[in-house]
């Protein structure tokens, strides 16, 4: 990596293949010197995985079919390089193996054309990358925003929806912590989103373990064959809400009462009557009871949040200064 700047080339390649003095040749697509490769820091919204740098490395080795390589010409210091778009694992293996020994001549290069936002939303959609997370492309639709697209702008260049670049971009506001979490697989990016929305980003994380701890206490108790206690299988920090069928008698029991209501009894401004039989009642009392329950539940789970993600704050905080 480099942290050189790159200024937009007048060349492209169809004429630089036309340039005695540079090395690029028409093929099918074309061929290049890999000393003219040149990566720009911060631009791939990957993150490099070793892995696939070394299979790549593989492949060139064994003289197998690697897919070209996308760039865009540009001017480094007064000196004409090709810029990586599409590709940069596969260029981190040319010069690897490279250095490693092997000869590597020229490699097949193919041109992209547009602007930045266009050789991002590239990166993003091409078929020959690795797929990204959900944190790259959060990273990715922001730097689209950077550029001046609104958040529809971006989900109509991207083709997804524009609630999803919404959802993903609350992960960026994710702690550092929750991030990691969210990369090894410990919780999903869709929980991530919902706790963040549901608790902001600090009290979210401390979610997020409470769910972990839960799940790995099931797992090790099922693991054991032993039975695990309701309370140490649910997160504590688990907020609870009316059944889908509690939901469904209470609109019932609203659109009964509605329908007794005269808008021209409303319109006089006077107390308006309405009858209840003893088992709708009943109904609506016991549903009364079971939400007074939940919003209490609800506000412990809240405050319980609140002092744990101080708790570890502070924690960070000594630690950062005993260091």
């Amino acid at each position: 990596m480099t942290s050189e700047i790159a200024i937009s080339s007048n060349k492209s390649l169809r004429g630089l293949s036309g340039d005695k003095e540079v090395a690029v040749k028409r093929v099918n697509a074309y061929n290049a010197d890999p000393k003219l490769l040149w990566i720009e820091q911060g631009f791939n919204v990957r993150d490099i995985c070793d892995e696939h740098v070394e299979n790549f490395v593989a492949s060139y080795s064994n003289g197998k079919y690697v897919p070209a390589i996308e760039v865009v010409p540009v001017t480094v210091n007064d000196e004409l390089r090709l810029k990586i778009i599409e590709g940069h694992h596969r260029t981190l293996a040319i010069f690897r193996a490279i250095e490693r020994g092997i000869d590597i001549k020229n490699v097949s290069v193919i041109e992209v054309q547009g602007n930045e936002v266009d050789h991002i939303a590239r990166m993003i959609k091409s078929a020959e990358g690795r797929k990204l997370t959900a944190l790259e492309l959060a990273a990715a639709y922001k730097r689209m925003m950077g550029l001046g697209l609104t958040q529809t702008q971006v989900a109509e260049e991207l083709m997804t929806t524009s609630a999803q670049v919404s959802n993903y971009l609350l992960l960026l506001k994710a702690p550092e912590e929750l991030k990691e979490m969210i990369k090894s697989g410990t919780i999903a990016a869709s929980n991530a989103v919902g706790l963040i929305r549901d608790f902001g980003a600090d009290m979210a994380l401390e979610a997020a373990k409470e769910e972990h701890r839960a799940k790995e206490a099931q797992k090790e108790a099922k693991a054991n064959g032993v039975e695990i206690s309701k309370s140490d299988a649910t997160p504590k920090t688990k907020k609870l809400k009316l059944k889908a069928k509690k939901v469904s008698s209470m609109s019932d029991i609203v659109s009964s009462l509605a329908g007794q209501i005269q808008v021209d009894e409303l319109e006089k401004n006077e107390e308006v009557t309405i009858k209840l039989n003893s088992e709708t009642a009943k109904v609506l009392l016991s549903l009364s009871s079971e939400i007074s329950e939940l919003n209490e539940h609800n506000a412990k789970v809240d405050e319980l949040l609140k002092n744990l993600a101080i708790e570890s704050k502070k924690k960070k905080s000594s630690d950062t200064e005993d260091e």
